[in-house]
């Protein structure tokens, strides 16, 4: 059960975060680089702390994702695919803490992952898609 609680509460720390952190002029920037950073550090973190399981934590926390884009009439496709790469994420990060023992690499991984992952939706496949 901890991980209801550890879910919600790094969804609400990631938002109260990244909601007090402006990058004037790259939203690209925001979302590419520093959400991964954010939102892997209060996952991953926030399941350490409550003694949660790391992957049920990211999982609730994509099931937030997904609650979000759909009340923000994003839509609910944006929202599974949220909560596909945060539940993915988890499994990677819980596969790796449990493996090496190490929550840095383990996070370190997951941002990196979380990055590229961004890097491809919003800059190679986005409105805008970037020329090669």
């Amino acid at each position: 059960m901890y991980y209801l609680i550890s879910g919600f509460f790094s969804a609400l720390a990631a938002r109260v975060v990244l909601g007090a952190i402006t990058v004037s002029g790259s939203s690209r920037l925001m979302i590419v680089v520093l959400a991964p950073i954010v939102e892997e550090t209060a996952k991953t973190g926030s399941a350490l702390l409550f003694n949660a399981g790391i992957f049920y934590t990211h999982v609730v926390f994509g099931g937030v994702e997904l609650v979000m884009d759909t009340l923000r009439r994003r839509g609910v496709w944006p929202g599974l695919a949220a909560l596909a790469l945060h539940s993915i994420l988890g499994l990677v990060t819980q596969w790796l803490y449990l493996l090496y023992g190490s929550p840095a690499l383990a996070l370190t991984v997951a941002v990196l992952l979380h990055a590229a992952w961004n890097y491809t939706v919003v800059v190679l496949l986005g409105p805008n898609p970037k020329k090669r």
